[in-house]
């Protein structure tokens, strides 16, 4: 059972995909920290439900997110409080059992709002 501290809601998306926006708000679990090649503080996050997505014409669908916080001297850090984030759908679900993302398996999709269980 995920510990209560790493719950999120994910209340908005300021830039498209329309079809995010639309399926919005969507509540999820942060799994793990994950360094990047550009940065340390990357995090996978899986969702209770899984987001429709149209890839280019393809449907898909996505189960989890990479999310980084937005703005400089900002971190991803439990309990999570209001946070703007990017957000990016993992395309290549082997990025769950990686040690560094790869951005390749994933796509940068928005910035978004997410929310804690105590904010």
């Amino acid at each position: 059972m995920p510990h209560e501290s790493n719950r999120f809601r994910l209340v908005s998306a300021d830039y498209e995909p329309a079809d995010l926006i639309a399926q919005l708000p969507r509540e999820g679990t942060l799994i793990r920290q994950i360094p990047g090649p550009d940065r340390p503080d990357y995090w996978l996050a899986t969702l209770d439900s899984p987001l429709a997505w149209d890839d280019n014409g393809s449907p898909r669908t996505v189960e989890h997110l990479v999310l980084a916080a937005r703005y400089e001297g900002q971190t991803i850090s439990p309990p999570l409080q209001r946070l703007v984030t990017g957000i990016a759908y993992v395309v290549d679900n082997s990025l769950l059992n990686d040690t560094k993302l790869s951005f390749d398996k994933c796509r940068y999709v928005a910035i978004g709002e997410l929310l804690g269980n105590e904010a």
